[in-house]
């Protein structure tokens, strides 16, 4: 909630009586526009991130289900009300990818594109255990810690055991399970979900585990749930890179400007094979380079820089690699720290992440010794985390007639379009849109704001005209 100033007794009657006023605003309980019965959770007016007027407040769940009596969370909730009526009494509600992510936070970003949504329906935000406000689990920074897979998973051991937590209680399902009581708190009987990423990944379980509440679903950058996404995610790399170069070759500015564009991103990397680079104190080597440009050509305009920093480096100059790894570094870090990623990415099983099967998926591509390296850190670091039976049905796709709208981005390096193929099987009421040139997430590109809009208001993608998406054209690639 918003800071309220405290009034002096010096200021003019009529101040204080505007402060008295003011303050009243802010502690009252406000039922959502679209609540069809009365609330269980209060709610008092707010400012969230990104100067957004919203409605907050706390719900508590109990950590263990199974333990009501036990330890507790206590749950970050906001609304941003509908900003203009018609109301309607079925809100939006947003699941952050990551894992690890804010909702809270994580709008600001998105608001743009789904204010449309958001225009006749609330927007209904909850941090997810373990993320956010809501008991972030975070494990300190592990300061000078051997590169080895025994330092690793001692690290991990050591992390959780000083936890005031139960690890095993901070994956997906429990935590849908905390989304639908927050939902049912809140008043409302239906609920549209977009997810992006991993948040399309909780939209699944969501639809899997209280399929009555969901009216609509919209999952951007979405795998099914039977797809190993971290075992194929080099092929998928490889892919994508060699779309985002093919692009360049066939744009009259930037193949000027750089005439081996198709080639030089995969000089630079066996180039750091053969001799790492230290530049300004900082040693550059494949695994990390081919990590970058991964991260890179998850975004439009991210890939528009590859050609660039590729065609630097092969020609000696470093520098632009070296600051774009320098901006990567902060995020990376916390989230290989946050203690919810580890529990899902150590239990559920569309998060495996076998060693053996990622070395022969990798063979060949730019990321092998990455995605090789990666896998065997995170298998040593679930060596530390505590595990907790997952349902069969978690192996499956998920099996559901609500209206589903699939996003997909022509050049995603993690969920590719082969990661969605006959949805329909399983989702009769499914429907796919891709858009060329997009990478990792594209409900807010080009003209995906005004047809998530409209599947939301018809409550199917029956008939939906998607013919527009195709025209959108992603940044120009950068040129000094």
């Amino acid at each position: 909630m918003t800071d309220v100033p405290t009034g002096h007794a010096t200021e003019a009657p009529g101040r204080m009586v505007r402060l008295v006023a003011t303050v009243a605003a802010a502690l009252a309980v406000v039922v959502p526009a679209g609540a069809t019965t009365a609330p269980e959770l209060p709610l008092q007016q707010c400012t969230i991130t990104g100067g957004i007027a919203a409605l907050c407040g706390r719900f508590d769940v109990p950590e263990n289900r199974a333990r009501p009596g036990g330890r507790s969370i206590s749950l970050r909730v906001a609304v941003i009300p509908a900003r203009d009526r018609p109301r309607a009494r079925d809100p939006l509600v947003y699941l952050a990818g990551g894992p690890g992510g804010s909702a809270v936070d994580a709008i600001a970003a998105m608001l743009p594109a789904l204010g449309g949504i958001n225009l006749h329906r609330d927007v209904v935000l909850v941090d997810q255990r373990g993320t956010g406000g809501s008991k972030h689990l975070v494990c300190p920074r592990p300061g000078k810690l051997a590169p080895t897979e025994a330092a690793v998973t001692g690290y991990v051991r050591s992390c959780l055991a000083s936890l005031a937590a139960d690890p095993r209680q901070y994956t997906t399902i429990p935590a849908m399970d905390d989304l639908a009581a927050v939902v049912r708190a809140l008043g409302y009987t239906k609920v549209n979900l977009y997810g992006g990423s991993y948040g399309a990944t909780a939209a699944q379980y969501f639809l899997a585990q209280h399929p009555k509440l969901v009216r609509t679903a919209i999952l951007d950058g979405a795998t099914l749930l039977d797809i190993p996404i971290f075992e194929r995610l080099a092929p998928n790399g490889e892919r994508a890179l060699r779309r985002i170069l093919q692009s360049c070759a066939t744009s009259a500015r930037c193949a000027r400007a750089y005439p081996r564009a198709r080639h030089e991103a995969f000089e630079m990397i066996a180039r750091l094979r053969r001799t790492p680079v230290r530049v300004q104190g900082t040693l550059i080597d494949a695994p990390t380079a081919a990590g970058l440009l991964q991260l890179l050509s998850l975004t439009p305009g991210g890939a528009a820089e590859i050609p660039w920093i590729a065609h630097s480096a092969v020609g000696g100059d470093w520098r632009p690699l070296a600051v774009e790894l320098d901006r990567a570094g902060a995020t990376a870090d916390e989230a290989s720290r946050n203690v919810m990623y580890m529990s899902i990415v150590c239990n559920e099983p569309w998060a495996r992440w076998r060693p053996g099967r990622v070395a022969v998926a990798a063979r060949g591509t730019f990321l092998a010794e990455r995605a090789v390296v990666d896998a065997r850190m995170v298998a040593a670091g679930c060596k530390g985390v505590p595990k907790i039976a997952q349902p069969a049905w978690s192996r499956a796709r998920v099996r559901s007639s609500a209206p589903v709208l699939f996003v997909v981005g022509g050049n995603d390096p993690q969920d590719p379009l082969s990661h969605v193929t006959r949805a329909s099987r399983e989702l009769p009421n499914s429907r796919t849109i891709v858009v060329p040139g997009a990478g990792h997430g594209a409900v807010q590109l080009g003209c995906l704001p005004r047809l998530a809009r409209a599947f939301v208001e018809r409550g199917t993608a029956r008939g939906l005209d998607t013919r527009c998406a195709g025209a959108y054209e992603p940044p120009e690639f950068v040129v000094p």
